[in-house]
């Protein structure tokens, strides 16, 4: 089965606030739980960007932690990804990513239920997002026609357009969402 999630934000003392959490390690362990009832035998795991709070000792604390999954997991980058190509010399950060993760790449394409989908960070271009940056504008995908999972926003809404759907850990009360879920939610229109 296949599982989406974003917004980690593993070792982010403002997230983990935010998120009513009186420590980064309580926020840690919550996240870090949900992840642990994924099926290493029969799920994959696609995390849409931000595994850490975007500094290097972050970055080196949320990927220590997230090898302790033993589970298949790939990565669309976000911006608080020091590897995410928006960072002038992201891509020396790549092993450290590649030995944790089967792939990565800024966007990817997959199938969920009937539907052939993207997967990106961020939400498409035009949608109204509170975390809008000029410099974000560039790594936008543009409204083709195809289903659009992503996160970035941390919006509690799952849907944030016609076609598209946010995993923020916020709209899936801190856990990633399946493939069916996502599946019944497209249906919903």
């Amino acid at each position: 089965m296949q599982y989406f999630t974003a917004d980690l934000h593993l070792a982010h003392p403002k997230l983990a606030g935010l998120r009513g959490f009186g420590s980064v390690a309580a926020h840690d362990a919550a996240v870090m739980a949900a992840l642990y009832r994924l099926n290493p035998e029969t799920d994959v795991l696609w995390v849409l960007g931000d595994i850490c709070a975007g500094g290097i000792a972050s970055m080196e604390s949320a990927l220590e932690q997230l090898t302790t999954l033993q589970l298949p997991m790939h990565l669309v980058t976000g911006n608080h990804d020091p590897v995410h190509p928006m960072y002038r010399g992201g891509q020396k950060h790549f092993a450290d990513y590649a030995a944790v993760f089967a792939s990565v790449q800024q966007v990817a394409r997959t199938k969920v239920g009937e539907h052939g989908v993207m997967l990106s960070h961020f939400p498409y271009a035009g949608t109204p997002d509170r975390f809008s940056r000029k410099s974000f504008d560039q790594y936008q995908l543009p409204d083709l026609g195809m289903w659009l999972i992503h996160g970035h926003t941390h919006a509690t809404e799952r849907r944030s357009g016609k076609r598209s759907i946010c995993v923020s850990l916020e709209a899936w009360n801190l856990r990633p969402a399946s493939a069916e879920e996502l599946t019944a939610e497209m249906q919903l229109r």
